[in-house]
């Protein structure tokens, strides 16, 4: 009986571990093999691929992001070969397997953790039996069998299957794609957005497992390594150990990321990122979602802000690793007005990304249950992305969708990191209105939201502050030219014509022991260097070699001074 597993991934970077991890629980039992494709494939051309296998059973892998691809996938196929078995596994499915065995094109829904019922499914059918175990749940008669979540898996007897992180056709192509590790299942917060809070309570895989599974890791080169862990540090002892191991044992280009709970973030591992981790080697992201404690009560999200503010201010004025703020727009009691609040206080930390997500009602969450509460209305496909709700109306929320495109573009992007943190040092007083008003002049004006040039985004933002009255030029040319390692072409207009720099030029010359300390000389001068003045400042950007290297200078007491 020849089974294939498979899913839809959101990118050719990302891994599905799941896969991997059902793969190995099944490979030395059954004739089964696992392959993945992404949402941006041909259908017909999966579909194709798929058939050409001669596949008895066919096991799809939901989530929100490929349901309803899965859908129309699991059609195709059942329409070209009705006795396939279709299976479905997924967080997608696991809280309403009726829904999906009377909607999809489907035999059997398996809901909760698939290492154990996997292969029991597999075995009743070559037995031509029916499935007997809690989880593997189908349609006899009208009626659903099996119906619950199955059992989660002991981590011991996962630790002894071979590993799913260091399969033999993976390992060309680990450096590119992002590895996804596990060192604990399960949550403990009850968040009521999310399903993570349908999950009762957190297991451990071993010290010694998580150890030798890095370790391999790390030593085939992976550079991006994301843990799955809801929430990292619930167990501190735990989570320093796994620091410390990174720490100690990483090589060089390597990041992990990990999902943290900053409130509770214990001042050991603090204190240990701050002093010992490399600068790079560690990514944080914190689901802070509201700052406003009605809200956070009623969705069960309490959260000390202080503790907070202070533990991403260390981490902050640490300087060692890259901080990801997540906040979601929607949620009960936050009107605009205090999401605004909520996006003013978290943006105050400068973190290096702030994503700012809508909230989505997703299949089996209290949330979604309780929708004619909060007067929620809703996309009922996927991805259940909410239009209002009892404070918030379709049009706030659309207006909080122009200040997310902006707020992608100038500052998650990383390209204006001068000149944004000037404007929000000096200029603006609300992030969130200067991105909401920037993205209505940008829409106004009929800019270009997608298919843009680099330097039509600097273009756009000089537009925009002219109105404004601000000149934050000097900044804005700096960001722009760190983002090349060839010389790139001007979008702004020089302050001096080409006899003044040449001027300038030349007199530089004469600055012999600065240009030895900028590695400069005549030819580098002219050849390969871009020269600008602006504000009485001097800006010399040197492109060789796909290298840049730029320098700043101005005039104190008629000699050349870098700032």
């Amino acid at each position: 009986m020849k089974t294939l597993i498979t899913t839809l991934n959101s990118k050719f970077i990302h891994t599905a571990l799941a896969l991997r991890l059902l793969y190995v629980a099944c490979a030395d039992k059954f004739d089964i093999d696992f392959k993945e494709y992404t949402i941006k494939d041909d259908l017909s051309e999966v579909c194709e691929d798929i058939l050409s296998m001669n596949l008895d059973v066919l096991a799809l892998s939901t989530y929100i992001w490929n349901v309803e691809k899965i859908k129309e996938l699991a059609k195709m196929v059942k329409q070209c070969q009705p006795n396939i078995v279709i299976l479905l596994g997924g967080p997608e499915v696991t809280y309403e397997p009726r829904y999906f065995l009377e909607e999809f094109s489907v035999d059997y829904v398996l809901c909760g953790e698939g290492e154990k019922t996997l292969p029991a499914l597999l075995k009743a059918i070559e037995e031509k039996s029916e499935p007997q175990l809690e989880g593997i749940c189908y349609l006899k008669d009208g009626k659903l069998m099996n119906e619950g979540i199955a059992k989660n898996c002991d981590l011991s007897e996962i630790e002894k299957l071979p590993s799913p992180y260091l399969l033999e056709r993976d390992l060309p192509h680990i450096k590119d794609r992002i590895v996804y590790f596990e060192s604990s299942r399960g949550c403990p917060y009850q968040c009521q957005y999310c399903l993570s809070s349908l999950e009762k309570g957190v297991r451990f895989y071993s010290d010694t497992y998580i150890h030798e599974q890095l370790s391999a890791i790390i030593q085939a080169g992976a550079k991006t390594i994301k843990f799955l862990d809801r929430s990292f540090n619930v167990n501190p002892t735990k989570a320093l150990n796994i620091l410390d191991f990174i720490v100690t044992h990483h090589l060089p280009g390597q990041q992990f990321q990990f999902e943290i709970n900053a409130d509770v973030l214990d001042q050991r591992i603090i204190d240990f990122v701050n002093e010992k981790a490399p600068k790079g080697l560690l990514r944080f992201e914190v689901g802070i979602q509201s700052t406003y404690e009605p809200t956070n009560e009623v969705v069960k999200r309490k959260q000390d802000f202080q503790r907070l503010s202070e533990v991403i201010m260390q981490l902050v004025k640490g300087d060692k690793i890259d901080l990801h703020l997540d906040l979601i727009a929607g949620l009960p009691f936050e009107s605009y007005e205090r999401f605004k609040q909520s996006f003013d206080d978290v943006f105050a930390f400068r973190a290096k990304e702030l994503q700012l997500g809508f909230l989505k009602l997703l299949r089996g969450t209290s949330l979604r249950e309780d929708a004619e509460l909060y007067d929620y209305t809703y996309q009922k496909e996927a991805p259940y992305e909410i239009f209002a709700n009892h404070v918030l109306s379709n049009e706030e929320r659309q207006e909080i969708h122009v200040a997310e495109e902006m707020l992608e573009k100038y500052w998650n992007s990383g390209r204006f990191y001068r000149t944004m943190n000037t404007l929000f040092d000096h200029e603006v007083r609300s992030p969130f209105e200067f991105f909401h008003d920037f993205g209505r002049y940008y829409i106004d004006r009929g800019f270009k939201m997608i298919g843009y040039q680099v330097d039509e985004l600097f273009v756009y933002l000089e537009s925009y502050l002219k109105t404004k009255d601000i000149d934050v030029l000097e900044e804005m040319v700096l960001d722009y030219l760190e983002l090349f390692k060839v010389k790139p072409k001007k979008w702004w207009k020089s302050e001096w014509t080409r006899e003044e720099r040449q001027i300038f030029t030349h007199a530089l010359l004469e600055e012999h022991n600065l240009l030895a300390s900028l590695h400069l000389n005549q030819e580098l001068l002219f050849r390969y260097c871009l020269i600008e003045k602006i504000n009485n400042h001097y800006i010399i950007a040197l492109y060789k070699d796909f290298q840049h290297q730029i320098a700043v200078l101005e005039i104190v007491n008629n000699e050349y001074k870098l700032i």
